[in-house]
């Protein structure tokens, strides 16, 4: 299960994940993040994955879009702290490889 909090501030949006980021929460973080992005086209966005205890590829592929597309990841913890590393630098390498 996946807790979605969106926290909207002027022209920053916050995604706020608790829980297991895999399967089917994946299609949703995926939708919300569409619906912000198309509301609010110069939006700055961050994803706060603090309350993040798994991600999977599928979630780590989705992280690295919203990167790649200008979002910041957010992460306490050594896990979450070497995830949002991981899919940064995965995010830099498909950016420059494009």
């Amino acid at each position: 299960m996946l807790r979605i909090t969106i926290e909207e501030k002027g022209d920053f949006t916050r995604f706020r994940l608790e829980g297991k980021l895999m399967s089917y929460w994946v299609k949703e973080l995926e939708r919300c993040w569409i619906c912000a992005r198309n509301n609010g086209p110069e939006t700055r966005f961050d994803v706060d994955l603090s309350g993040v205890s798994f991600v999977d590829e599928k979630g780590k592929a989705l992280l690295e879009r919203m990167v790649s597309e200008g979002a910041e990841l957010v992460a306490d913890g050594p896990m979450m702290r070497s995830v949002a590393h991981s899919v940064v630098e995965h995010a830099r390498i498909g950016h420059v490889n494009r």
